[in-house]
Formats: C-alpha cells, structure tokens, sequence
C-alpha cells in the first residue's frame, strides 16, 4: 500500500512540475484591441509600435456577426509600418479566398472564377480595413470594401523593454 501511495504521489509531483510554464518562453498576449470605431478598449498603441520595434510576431485579428452566421479571421501581417510614431498599418499576404458553403461550415472552391481572384487588405491600428478583389487574369481591380473593424492585435516576445525607434 505504502508503494502504491508513493508511486502516485511522485506522479502527481511529476505532472504538475512538467505541465508549468517556462518563464522564458514566447506567449501570445494582446497588445492592443480596439472597438469598430477605432477606440481603444484594451492594452495601448505604445505597447503594439513597442512590440513591433522590439521585432515580435504579430498576428491580427477580427471577425461580424451577421443576421445568421459569424466569422472570426486571424491573420499574421507580412508587412508592418509604424506611421508618425502614433499609427501602425500592417499588410496581409494576398489570398485565393474559398467560398463557404455555410450550411455544412465548409470551404471549396464551387466557383471557378473565384480562383483567378486575390483578395488583398491592409489594415490600421485604427481599425479601418481596406479590402480589396483583384482578379490576376484580366490585371484588374473587381471590387474595393473599405471598412471599420473592432481588431484586436496580438503579440508574441518575450521582450518587455522598449526599443528605440527603428529610424535612428
């Protein structure tokens, strides 16, 4: 019996002390969340141009609720720019976007024409979001959608200091 609550003890011991943290490794925490008018309501745009000087990862993220579905997007941006010191813009990587058949919550491509498009947006800390479809074959501009979305901007350092500015 003695060995039997020994063993368990040493296994509880062992799984609590391999299932904590490392304090040195990389979380993905939110820097800045903003409403769809572009208000702050979480963290800071200090902290996300900090983070991005510091040179983490940065992924966005942001979805709508329509009459009957919801759809939630994070994306890692392939370009970043910090303008005037006060503003950060952040390009997504242009893509073939699938259709969604929504009564099955699937994604195909049923419509053909759809794979010669690009779907390409850049986005701002302050919340507006240029979206643009650019069909590739015919080298023109399908449609623009500007619009305003509540984003919330995503870090990933371990890095807490602040750098200094990329310029100097």
């Amino acid at each position: 019996m003695k060995t039997f609550y020994y063993t368990f003890l040493v296994s509880i011991l062992f799984i609590l002390t391999s299932c904590q943290k490392n304090c040195n490794d990389p979380v993905w925490a939110v820097a800045m969340k903003t409403a769809k008018n572009g208000e702050i309501v979480e963290g800071s745009k200090k902290a996300l141009i900090s983070a991005i000087r510091n040179g983490a990862d940065i992924k966005i993220g942001w979805g709508s609720k329509g009459k009957n579905h919801i759809i939630e997007h994070l994306a890692t941006p392939i370009w970043l720019a910090i303008l005037d010191e006060n503003e950060v813009l952040a390009h997504l990587s242009p893509q073939v976007l699938s259709n969604v058949d929504w009564e099955h919550l699937e994604a195909n491509y049923e419509k053909k024409e759809m794979i010669r498009w690009e779907w390409r947006v850049v986005i701002t800390s302050k919340g507006s979001f240029d979206a643009i479809w650019y069909d590739r074959k015919y080298d023109t501009l399908i449609k623009r959608i500007p619009q305003q979305h509540a984003m919330t901007w995503f870090i990933k350092s371990i890095a807490t200091s602040a750098n200094k500015n990329l310029y100097q």
